[in-house]
């Protein structure tokens, strides 16, 4: 459900179909709001989502032109995980919880591969990930060859459902959780062997 400063720009027929209304109930096709819903609509329909089970919402301004919190969360609790710790007012971790974060990260991963966060040259440490991947090492390409930050890569991995995800060399995942392209669904009960837990 899309939902912009907290009500919803739609009302659902007896039917598939949805009419566009505005914040205060009247049918107004040209209202941004109604033009909003209508856009993010179409876009989450394009890439086979359902719009109604999707939230998002859009709140105002709170003050001295910080924005309030804009979340996107799907609704399926099969794909709700555990976070990363965040303070207590907002979902983005602390600078020091997440270089905790990072550093735990990096701690937990055998000598070798703790090793390619040394290499600068990014050629040089893909080839060495690709031979550590060779010798049965999991390599997490985001992190440990493009060199993301751990925190970050877990926190969007989290917020999309993930539970694991393919090592280097592994098949890539064909459709994110919760999503259908035709292909494999994602199963996040049952990762295949080699993968990354998230």
């Amino acid at each position: 459900m899309i939902q912009l400063n907290g009500v919803s720009p739609f009302s659902i027929n007896a039917g598939s179909e949805t009419t566009l209304i505005n914040a205060s109930g009247q049918a107004d096709g040209t209202s941004f709001q109604s033009q909003l819903a209508a856009a993010l609509s179409s876009t989450l329909t394009q890439f086979g989502i359902n719009p109604n089970t999707v939230n998002v919402s859009i709140a105002p301004v709170l003050s001295q032109g910080a924005p309030a919190a804009t979340t996107a969360v799907a609704t399926d609790p099969a794909t709700t995980t555990a976070r990363l710790p965040a303070e207590s007012t907002g979902d983005t971790p602390s600078p020091d919880q997440a270089q905790a974060f990072d550093t735990a990260y990096w701690a937990s991963q055998p000598a070798a591969v703790q090793a390619l966060q040394n290499i600068d040259d990014p050629t040089q440490r893909a080839m060495a990930a690709a031979q550590l991947a060779a010798s049965g090492y999991q390599i997490d390409t985001p992190i440990m060859v493009w060199g993301w930050d751990p925190s970050k890569v877990a926190t969007l991995r989290q917020d999309m459902g993930y539970t694991w995800v393919p090592s280097a060399f592994q098949n890539p995942v064909a459709a994110a959780p919760g999503l259908s392209n035709g292909s494999q669904a994602y199963d996040p009960t049952n990762p295949p062997s080699g993968s990354i837990a998230v």
